[in-house]
């Protein structure tokens, strides 16, 4: 399993930050670094094919939006130098600690529906505004899968902004894309005066592979309305599918940027190693071939090792994790000239890292009440801001080892609030509620426990696990050697904890994870029922599945848990095959 940075516009950097190489000109202009004072993010130049005669390109450059759920980015590279990718220049405001390569997808409008800002800018001028005053702006965020999940998308239809107000969305999707065209032309023209600007740039708008054509030609039509380019020069924009210029990406990496999830740096393990992985391939074979090395699991082999084996016809996954879903796409590298086949459409779901923000939004509501949550939101939107900001940070840093609780900051305003639709203070409100793994803290903060905050991933991240089983188990889809994990979401270690114990070999052998939980009272019949707590795992290694020509389908486990001996002993028995399944418990691990 590898962590790698995403097309230059999500930075996943897992192994070491990348170098800054030669600084490339725009056409027509000299070759010299003053023609054009911007660094380039891109790791390395990739050797070109020989064989291949240089065309002329009709754009002087290409600048790509990857337009996300919850963060947004640019990035741009010229035509004169195309494998050199420069990222846009650090946004102002953010969070302290956080890099800040992409800005939220956060747009603020006056109450008059005009643009006022957006990113940071944006959620840190409504932050502070005069609560009073804020419930008549309208501020919109993680609105890009609302147009996927609309099942009558129309140009008419409306998004509803945080305070409840509504307005078109083609023109809420228009002030964003507006926006970063403004910011990007500007960074261009202070970076390269030569460069004209008319006509001379190709816009990339990257899309879901879940997206149905519908959504694809909504953003078309956003890019019209914000005047990125015009109806009579459609070719100028580019629609592309996000896990595919993800894939594409991870071949132009260098090894010193990927970083297997077990912990070992890919190839030598020297950091400052500067070949790429297409160039590194026909180097290592030869000593590869003197010393094999068995794998089940692709976490449990050297990355390095794994890339320097790749030659035509190898197979990889690409799983893109972001915000909003989870894109996956397989291709075959192809040579002499490293092209890419692809052998299993572009597919995903929504399992982005906003099914964690959602499942916490519920949990709230089971404390104090469905009712209170969407009056509060309605009527105190930017403080509602300000606790959902508290919750991304500690989401950041959930871990399934963690030991020791979080603390989620509740604002001033939440606290006053509910005293004064209820009558009592939170404090009270916790007890009197079901949920038993979440306290209250003296110093005005929800305590939870980091089990607790595991479980708010989990039905994002079983749904992860799934597609991704469910795709390695076509029969188009074997013999895969290597699956990147990318994107923003890539970066939590529950997820990546998760993945890692795929198995990504085609019916390989794999563990399966059952939580175990106990109680003191007989009558507990679920596990949020009082005084109920996770005391272990169960774990089951499954063998491959019976090779028979059609993809496995489910399997039935039967486990048996003996006690009265002085330890808990387990047994599990494979029900098709009749077969013994090793099995063990795990009291340690909590």
């Amino acid at each position: 399993m590898l962590a790698v940075p995403e097309m230059g516009l999500q930075g996943l950097y897992i192994g070491s930050s990348p170098e800054r190489s030669p600084v490339p000109s725009p056409p027509g202009s000299p070759r010299t670094q003053e023609s054009c004072g911007i660094a380039p993010l891109t790791p390395s130049q990739s050797p070109k094919p020989e064989a291949r005669a240089p065309q002329q390109a009709p754009f002087s450059v290409v600048v790509a939006i990857d337009f996300g759920t919850t963060s947004s980015g640019y990035a741009f590279s010229f035509a004169s130098d195309p494998e050199s990718i420069h990222m846009m220049r650090k946004w102002e405001g953010g969070d302290p600690g956080v890099a800040h390569q992409k800005t939220p997808t956060c747009l603020l409008l006056t109450p008059e529906g005009a643009f006022h800002s957006f990113g940071y800018t944006a959620r840190d001028y409504y932050h502070d505004l005069d609560p009073e005053e804020a419930r008549d702006w309208l501020y919109f965020e993680k609105f890009k899968m609302k147009i996927h999940s609309a099942t009558d998308l129309t140009l008419k239809t409306q998004l509803e902004a945080i305070n409840g107000k509504k307005m078109p969305a083609l023109e809420v999707f228009a002030h964003a894309l507006r926006f970063f065209k403004e910011h990007a032309l500007q960074e261009l023209r202070e970076q390269c005066p030569s460069l004209p600007e008319k006509d001379n740039v190709r816009w990339v708008l990257t899309v879901p592979a879940i997206w149905k054509q519908p959504a694809k030609q909504f953003m078309r039509e956003a890019a019209y309305l914000a005047g990125l380019v015009s109806r009579e020069d459609a070719e100028q924009l580019l629609i592309a599918l996000e896990p595919e210029a993800a894939s594409v990406y991870c071949r132009k990496l260098r090894l010193h940027q990927i970083m297997d999830l077990s912990g070992r740096v890919p190839g030598s393990g020297r950091l400052g190693e500067r070949r790429s992985i297409d160039s590194s391939f026909r180097q290592a074979r030869e000593q590869l071939r003197r010393s094999r090395h068995s794998r089940t699991f692709l976490v449990e082999s050297g990355v390095g090792e794994l890339w320097a084996e790749m030659q035509a016809g190898d197979r990889y996954v690409v799983a893109d994790c972001g915000g909003g879903t989870v894109d996956l796409t397989v291709h075959q590298l192809e040579q002499p000239h490293g092209t890419l086949k692809e052998l299993y459409k572009a597919s995903g779901g929504p399992y982005g890292a906003v099914g964690v923000d959602l499942a916490f939004e519920q949990l709230l509501c089971r404390i104090f009440g469905e009712d209170f949550i969407a009056t509060f939101k309605r009527q105190r939107p930017a403080a509602w801001v300000d606790l959902t900001i508290a919750f991304e940070a500690r989401k950041r840093t959930a871990a399934p080892h963690r030991a020791g609780a979080l603390n989620i900051l509740l604002p001033f305003s939440f606290i006053d609030f509910y005293r004064k639709q209820r009558g009592h203070n939170v404090e009270t409100a916790l007890r009197r509620s079901s949920v038993n793994f979440v306290k209250w803290s003296s110093q005005g903060m929800l305590r939870m426990s980091c089990e607790a905050m595991n479980e708010l991933f989990q039905p994002t991240v079983s749904g992860i696990i799934q597609h991704i089983e469910e795709l390695l188990a076509r029969p188009e889809v074997q013999d895969v050697k290597l699956l990147f994990l990318v994107g923003g979401f890539a970066e939590s270690a529950v997820l990546q904890h998760a993945v890692s114990r795929v198995s990504v070999l085609w019916r390989g052998r794999r563990r399966v994870l059952i939580n175990l939980y106990c109680c003191a009272a007989e009558d507990a019949r679920f596990i949020t029922d009082p005084g109920v707590r996770k005391c272990g795992a169960l774990s089951l290694e499954l063998e491959p599945a019976p090779v028979d020509g059609a993809p496995p389908g489910r399997r039935e486990i039967r486990a048996a848990m003996q006690f009265g001996d002085t330890e808990i002993k387990v047994t599990a028995v494979d029900v098709s095959t009749n077969r013994s399944v090793r099995a063990a418990i795990d009291f340690l691990s909590n």
